[in-house]
């Protein structure tokens, strides 16, 4: 029995060396099959009762047994623990990748509308400035005009009086109540009025009837009869000059007037847009920072809970080899244990 018993662990040991390894990461430490074999290999050749022999093998298997029966129960529930885990992270990585796929599309929409309403937000600006110079172009202008046909106005008003005072003298120099002096102190009058009014030619007759009149020895009623005429066509002349010069000066201020009205609604209605979109890039500038702040803090998230996933597979892989390997070793344990148990038997049939 002695010799067959160490024969059948020389064969175990040298066949199935790698179980024999698992033994020894994965036995624990009060059992200890080699150690087993050797007492009852002891206990045979020493003439030991089998009912000792017998209790520790059964001993043994009830040791074995039991270890993987724990082990069974601890096994289960770290894999509920990971399948828990698992899920768990998975879910608040889908859960981070939903709330980050969705973050950067609007961050990406955000972004897009407020370089578009920078965009329009420059072209208002250059329109109002456009608008707002206009302006006061026109009204630098009309200033001119309006400061130009108040000089001309001063200019037709004293020309006008001039002839008036001239028919007067004339008339009271037909019945001798005037001199010819006070005639001809009108002509210098005449003669600047007609420069400044760009006239020469409507006053050119006038003027030669002055001058002839001035020069005669004797003046007739009739040429003075045909002064008073020449002054009259020349006053109604100027006058009509006058009232049109005034009239365009009227249609100028209309037409002023309609075109400032046009640029006042346009600068109104670009101060307008440009409040628009000062306050929609404002609130443009706010959304891009928010959805930065969910896409950072939801990638973060996503990065952190994959760590702990990845490190919670690699955690359970470990139980899930360790169940594996201790769970082979006890069955070698057993089958080993068998094959004790055969020889024992077979040695007690032999004694009786």
């Amino acid at each position: 029995m002695k010799s067959t018993l160490t024969v059948l662990l020389v064969v175990l040991v040298s066949v199935q060396g790698f179980q024999i390894d698992m033994f020894n990461k994965h036995h624990i430490p009060n059992r200890n099959i080699m150690e087993i074999m050797m007492q009852i290999e002891s206990k045979l050749a020493s003439g030991g009762p089998f009912d000792t022999i017998n209790t520790m093998l059964q001993d043994f298997r009830t040791s074995v047994t039991s270890e993987q029966i724990a082990h069974d129960d601890l096994f289960a529930r770290q894999k509920n623990e990971c399948d828990s885990e698992t899920a768990f992270r998975k879910g608040q990585i889908q859960d981070a990748s939903k709330i980050l796929s969705a973050s950067t599309n609007q961050l990406n929409l955000c972004s897009f509308q407020r370089q578009k309403a920078k965009a329009e937000f420059g072209m208002t600006e250059d329109q109002l400035t456009m608008n707002q110079q206009h302006l006061s172009l026109i009204q630098e202008v009309r200033k001119t005009e309006q400061e130009n046909f108040n000089k001309m106005a001063v200019i037709f008003q004293d020309a006008l009086r001039v002839i008036d005072e001239s028919v007067y003298l004339a008339k009271k120099f037909s019945v001798g109540d005037a001199s010819l002096i006070e005639l001809a102190d009108a002509t210098g009058q005449m003669m600047q009025h007609s420069v400044s009014l760009k006239r020469t030619g409507s006053y050119a007759a006038v003027l030669a009837s002055l001058a002839r009149i001035s020069l005669a020895e004797q003046v007739s009623s009739a040429d003075v009869e045909r002064l008073i005429q020449l002054l009259q066509t020349l006053r109604n002349n100027i006058e009509d000059a006058y009232n049109q010069f005034t009239a365009e000066n009227n249609q100028a201020i209309v037409l002023y007037n309609n075109q400032k009205e046009r640029i006042d609604k346009n600068i109104a209605r670009l101060e307008k847009s440009k409040t628009r979109l000062e306050d929609q890039i404002t609130d443009l500038n706010g959304c891009v920072a928010t959805q930065t702040a969910i896409s950072q803090a939801a990638s973060n998230k996503k990065q952190r809970n994959q760590k702990l996933l990845d490190d919670a597979t690699a955690l359970c892989t470990t139980f899930n080899s360790e169940y594996e390997n201790a769970s082979a070793a006890r069955r070698q344990e057993l089958v080993l244990l068998s094959e004790v148990e055969r020889l024992v038997e077979k040695r007690q049939n032999e004694i009786k």
